[in-house]
C-alpha cells in the first residue's frame, strides 16, 4: 500500500439481488468502473457500501472475493466497524488474510454513551490483533459519537497505525482544526466534494463522498486539475458538480438511499436491490430532476467545450 493515498476514494455501493442477497457480480462491475474512471482506491462496506446491515459472514466474503477480483490495481479499504470489538477485530483479523490494504472502523455505535476511554479501548483492541493502517471513520450522525480534534490527535499519538480519517460532515473549519492539531502523518479525508477546492489546499488528501458514485469521473477530474494548479478548469467543473451532488443530498433527505438507486439504474446499471431495506420510490417529478442534474455531471468534457464555443 503507497504511504499515502490521495484523490478521489470511491465508497461503492454494495447492491443486492432480488431476494435480498449480495449482487457480487454487479459490485465488481462498480469496482471495475472506479478504477477506470480513475479513483485511487474503494472503501468498502461503509454506509453507502451497507455493511452495517450485513451478517458478518457477508461482509467476510465481500471483502475477500472482491479484493481477489481487483488484483491489487488500487488499494481497497475494508470498513469493519460494528457494535463491539469482539466482531470487529474479527473482521479486521479476516481483511488482512484478505489482503485489504486497510480497514475503516468507527466508533462502536449504537451505545453512544460510551466515555472516551471506551472508545480508546475499542480503537486500541482492533490496533492490536491487526496491523493494517487504521482509516478513522467520524460520522457522529451514525456512531452518536464525534471524535474530536484533540481527541483524535491523542488516539493517533497513542495508536501508530491510524493512518487516515473520513470526515464525514466536518466543514471547512472543522477540518482545519484537525489539520493543525492531528500528526501530519495522518491523511484527511473529506466526506463531500463540495467543498474539496478550499480543502485541498488546506492540506486535505481527497475525499470519500457516497455521491460520487454515480460521478466519479466528475469527481476525478476536478480533484486532478487541483492537484495541477489549472484552477479555471477546477472551478468550471465545481460549477457541474455542484448542482450534482446537492441534488442527491437534498432528495435524500426526502427518499433516502433510493435516490443513489435511482442514480445508478439511469448510468445503466441494473440495480435489482439498494439498499436493503423498504424504500420510498422517487416519484416521477423527482425522477426527472435527478436526471436534469446528473447528465452534466456525466457529460462534462461535452458540457465544457459547449461553454467555450
Amino acid at each position: 500500500m503507497p504511504e499515502r493515498i490521495t484523490g478521489i476514494i470511491n465508497p461503492i455501493v454494495m447492491p443486492f439481488t432480488e431476494e435480498g442477497e449480495p449482487d457480487l457480480d454487479l459490485l465488481f462491475t462498480f469496482a471495475e468502473d472506479s478504477i477506470s474512471a480513475g479513483c485511487s482506491a474503494l472503501f468498502i462496506m461503509g454506509s453507502a457500501g451497507q455493511g452495517p446491515t450485513m451478517t458478518p459472514e457477508e461482509r467476510k466474503i465481500t471483502a475477500d472475493k472482491l479484493i481477489k477480483h481487483v488484483k491489487g490495481k488500487i488499494p481497497v479499504i475494508v470498513h469493519v466497524g460494528t457494535t463491539d470489538l469482539r466482531s470487529t477485530a474479527q473482521l479486521a483479523i479476516h481483511a488482512k488474510e484478505s489482503g485489504a490494504d486497510g480497514v475503516g472502523v468507527i466508533p462502536p455505535y449504537y451505545y453512544s454513551d460510551h466515555p472516551p476511554a471506551e472508545v480508546d479501548l475499542h480503537f486500541k483492541g482492533v490496533a492490536e490483533v491487526c496491523d493494517l493502517p487504521i482509516w478513522v471513520y467520524n460520522n457522529e450522525q451514525y456512531s452518536g459519537i464525534n471524535i474530536t480534534p484533540p481527541w483524535l490527535a491523542k488516539l493517533a499519538e497513542q495508536i501508530p497505525s491510524i493512518t487516515g480519517v473520513k470526515l464525514a460532515y466536518a466543514s471547512l473549519g472543522q477540518i482545519a482544526a484537525y489539520l493543525r492539531l492531528v500528526p501530519d502523518r495522518v491523511a484527511m479525508y473529506a466526506g463531500t466534494t463540495l467543498d474539496l477546492i478550499p480543502m485541498a489546499q488546506f492540506g486535505v488528501q481527497g475525499s470519500i463522498n457516497p455521491p460520487s458514485t454515480l460521478f466519479p469521473e466528475l469527481s476525478v477530474a476536478m480533484w486532478n486539475s487541483i492537484q495541477a494548479n489549472d484552477w479555471n478548469r477546477a472551478h468550471e467543473l465545481y460549477g457541474i458538480l455542484v448542482p450534482a451532488n446537492t441534488t442527491v443530498t437534498r432528495l435524500g433527505f426526502s427518499f433516502g438511499r433510493s435516490v443513489l438507486r435511482e442514480g445508478l439504474k439511469m448510468r445503466g446499471y441494473d440495480v435489482k436491490n439498494y439498499p436493503r431495506w423498504e424504500t420510498v420510490d422517487l416519484p416521477d417529478k423527482e425522477k426527472e430532476e435527478l436526471r436534469i442534474a446528473l447528465e452534466p455531471a456525466w457529460n462534462f468534457e461535452t458540457v465544457i467545450k459547449a461553454k467555450v464555443a
